[in-house]
Order: structure tokens, then C-alpha cells, then sequence
């Protein structure tokens, strides 16, 4: 089990099962979002759990093709990532309390980073999602 919670504490969350991946994010959403880029993880949308603070998310739309709502604690603002969209999850990997057993192994929508940041590691890059 990994649990998460927001910087107050009112919103937490577990996710069961092993997550499919961690990945850097530059998409303009996370940038806008987190800085530079954010680190999400990524599994199976049943295997995330709202254990207390479901009505203290709040949820800003940000992508209309891919349906996607940007979810943040309405207390504190903490960035909770995209949650479950569909059948999967997208969780802000700064939300969780707990190792998740897995490293990053990839940086997606590079396409969007900013020209004056540079990747320096050796990690797969995409210039979009996964499939680009």
C-alpha cells in the first residue's frame, strides 16, 4: 500500500497494486502546475483510493482532448495531479508519504519544456506521451 495526503493533511489517499510507472512530465500543465516539470505516477485508475477529503478536492479542467481535470486540495493547494482519468491514474508523485517502489524511468512532453532547462540524465525521453 502507498499513502498519500496533501500538505494539511485533509485530503489522503492509498493506492493498492503496483504503479505501471514514474515519470517526469513537462507538459505545459505540470509546468504551469509544479515548475519545471513534474514527477507523476501512473497505474491503474481502481487501484487509487480516496481515504478522507474527497469533498476538499477541487478540480480546474486543463485538457479537453484528453479529459483531464487538474486536481489540488482546496485547503492548501496542494497539486494532487490528474487522479483517476478513465483507467488510469495520474497522481503528483511530491503528494505521496510513502516509497513507491519504483523509480523514474522516463521524461514525457519534452516538446514543452522550456528551451533554458536542460535533461542531463540518461532517462528515455519522449517529445510527447509514451507513444510519440
Amino acid at each position: 500500500m502507498i499513502n498519500g495526503s496533501c500538505l494539511c493533511g485533509t485530503v489522503k489517499f492509498e493506492i493498492s497494486g503496483e504503479p505501471s510507472s514514474l515519470s517526469y512530465c513537462h507538459c505545459s500543465r505540470c509546468r504551469k502546475a509544479a515548475g519545471i516539470f513534474s514527477a507523476v505516477l501512473i497505474g491503474k485508475a481502481g487501484d487509487l483510493r480516496v481515504t478522507a477529503g474527497q469533498n476538499s478536492i477541487a478540480k480546474a479542467p486543463t485538457d479537453p482532448e484528453w479529459n483531464l481535470e487538474r486536481c489540488f486540495c482546496q485547503k492548501c493547494g496542494t497539486s494532487l495531479g490528474d487522479m483517476a482519468t478513465g483507467d488510469i491514474y495520474v497522481v503528483a508523485a511530491s503528494a505521496l508519504d510513502d516509497d513507491p517502489g519504483i523509480r523514474p524511468t522516463v521524461h514525457i512532453h519534452t516538446g514543452s519544456k522550456p528551451d533554458w532547462y536542460q535533461i542531463d540524465d540518461n532517462l528515455q525521453k519522449f517529445e510527447g506521451d509514451y507513444v510519440s
